[in-house]
């Protein structure tokens, strides 16, 4: 089942800045998206303190949220979208700690409080969209993950038509059988769409160039296996949008 995006409204929610030109820059510049009538980006988490430059601390959340929100403002205008932030805080913020099994956690998040908080702001955001389309969740992060389950409880409810996008740069780093693995986790029988064509140097480019404060050999690398395997950006498509009886809250 093919998802039409041409010509269509199309909402965007992001985790934090930088992840919708991460993921869906391609199709943003030269795939589907870019055949869309408007795109809207709606970021959860714009209360940050993480940035590779400086350590992050608490007391620099509002000077790095309001770096990330300028980086941001960049991005939009280089990948045509309009975007807004709410101010949730995300998880090295709310935390307070760098550790790896801290923000990348594997737990069934299902009844995590955020979510709760999460799903009627994504359902608020969609009343003026033809199809949302949520981060998948894949690579084990947290806050991607909450998102991705505000997205399925909203696709339990038949708000508008969700699909699920591959969470790059963690998508670069996991094979076939690990992408499918992790997308079982949502509960819901998916067929992955091709949005964009092979990911291009440029526009792997501009993303490095706007996103300076997050820009580390992690990204790097990313984008080269990205490019040496040609890889393409998919959005995931559930088969019976809304209506699948396997979609878990």
């Amino acid at each position: 089942m093919s998802l039409q995006l041409e010509g269509r409204r199309i909402l965007v929610v992001s985790p934090h800045f930088d992840d919708v030109p991460l993921s869906l820059g391609e199709s943003l510049l030269h795939g589907e998206l870019s055949r869309a009538a408007s795109v809207r980006v709606r970021v959860v988490f714009g209360a940050t303190n993480w940035t590779t430059v400086v350590h992050p601390t608490r007391g620099r959340r509002m000077i790095v949220s309001a770096w990330r929100r300028a980086e941001e403002v960049a991005a939009a205008l280089r990948f045509g979208y309009s975007f807004r932030a709410a101010h949730l805080e995300e998880v090295i913020l709310r935390t307070g700690s760098l550790e790896p099994d801290t923000y990348r956690d594997a737990a069934d998040l299902s009844a995590h409080p955020l979510v709760d908080r999460i799903t009627p702001m994504v359902r608020r955001w969609s009343e003026e969209a033809d199809v949302v389309l949520v981060p998948a969740g894949l690579g084990s992060h947290v806050d991607h993950r909450l998102v991705a389950r505000a997205g399925l409880r909203c696709l339990r409810a038949g708000v508008a038509e969700v699909a699920f996008y591959e969470d790059r740069p963690y998508t670069a780093y996991l094979d076939e059988v690990e992408l499918r693995s992790q997308l079982d986790e949502l509960g819901v029988r998916l067929e992955p769409q091709d949005v964009s064509g092979p990911i291009s140097a440029a526009t792997q480019r501009s993303v490095a160039r706007i996103y300076r404060s997050q820009m580390d050999e992690f990204f790097r690398d990313a984008q080269r296996r990205d490019r040496d395997g040609a890889s393409v950006e998919r959005i995931w498509v559930p088969l019976a949008p809304g209506r699948d009886p396997g979609v878990t809250s």
